[in-house]
């Protein structure tokens, strides 16, 4: 019997060790604007210890000095399959705001802008290969460019923890309202009841939505 419950309170206690560790994963993680499947409303990944620029690009910063720049999760779960092409090569300079990335998906264009100053020191032609790893992998596998930061303080303009999974939240509301303001009987469903958009929803919205979207959210 003393075995029995020796065992139950062993079990137990892996038990509350098991929740405790999954919840810690979770808000590490940071994911914004969940829903539960087959709900495909947009689900965004915001890690601890990355970096977020106004421009919904992100920054991942190595102990050599060099990051690791690619497109957030708010822009790529708008879209569904796009095409990615990079427009800087190793060795070029880049500066702040120099259009570095073009996504492109059912005739249309968005222009994603550099994060900071630098020389890129590598592009990632896997993502150009394999664009579905933006859904897949993004923060391994989905980066754009390795670059050495020309400016380091460009890093302090930007947004970490919680403080970027806040504004990811603003940049819904503000989104919704560009959504609201498109004619026709499609954009209430984009919307979940006043909730996040549908995962692909730019595919769904014409070209002037789309130069709306990328001079209003896509800027540095």
């Amino acid at each position: 019997m003393t075995v029995l419950l020796v065992l139950v309170t062993v079990l137990a206690c892996l038990g509350v060790d098991w929740l405790i560790r999954t919840r810690r994963h979770r808000v590490a993680v940071g994911v914004v604007g969940t829903a539960s499947p087959p709900d495909r409303s947009v689900r965004v990944r915001v890690p601890a210890g990355v970096f977020f620029a106004r421009s919904h690009t992100w920054v991942n910063l190595f102990p050599t000095g060099k990051v690791l720049v690619g497109v957030d999760d708010f822009v790529g779960r708008l879209l569904e399959r796009p095409r990615v092409t990079l427009l800087k090569r190793a060795g070029e300079r880049v500066a702040q705001g120099e259009p570095i990335l073009e996504l492109r998906s059912d005739g249309h264009v968005l222009t994603v802008r550099s994060p900071l100053d630098g020389r890129v020191l590598a592009p990632n032609p896997e993502l150009e290969r394999r664009p579905e790893v933006m859904h897949e992998a993004l923060f391994s596998d989905g980066w754009a460019y390795a670059v050495m930061p020309g400016r380091p303080g460009d890093l302090k303009q930007m947004l970490l923890g919680e403080e970027a999974r806040a504004w990811i939240g603003r940049e819904f509301a503000r989104l919704r309202d560009v959504f609201a303001g498109v004619p026709g009987e499609m954009s209430p469903a984009l919307l979940q009841d006043g909730g996040p958009p549908l995962g692909g929803a730019m595919n769904r919205m014409d070209d002037a939505v789309w130069r709306r979207f990328e001079a209003e959210f896509l800027q540095v």
